[in-house]
């Protein structure tokens, strides 16, 4: 992965350099590299899920919904381990049904030939 590559997803992920001197370390740092690699991936197969307009609206809804559960893991707890175990434990609120929360896209093209 490109050194870029890596910048760009620290700053997806980071709301604020603030934070990241003010939180302390919960994994070794090699287990962190190994976290944001497997992130990186999780979250790359989220968001082709996401933007692609074929797909169901409620899994692009739900891939939406579990990047955004990881970056605010990642950005109260700055670590990528407990980033993606947030990916992995997420679980839909099936009962809530097709609603749109604040900031979600709330419209994927649906009737529109």
């Amino acid at each position: 992965m490109s050194f870029s590559r890596h910048i760009f997803f620290l700053l997806l992920l980071c709301s604020s350099s603030s934070a990241l001197a003010s939180s302390p370390v919960k994994a070794l740092p090699d287990n962190e590299i190994i976290c944001m690699k497997a992130l990186e991936k999780l979250i790359v197969t989220k968001q082709m899920v996401f933007s692609n307009s074929s797909a169901e609206p409620d899994a692009r809804r739900d891939a939406e919904r579990v990047i955004d559960a990881a970056r605010e893991v990642f950005n109260n707890n700055q670590s990528y381990c407990e980033a993606e175990s947030a990916m992995h434990q997420y679980q839909a609120d099936k009962d809530a049904g097709f609603r749109s929360r604040q900031g979600e896209i709330n419209f994927f093209g649906r009737g529109v030939s």
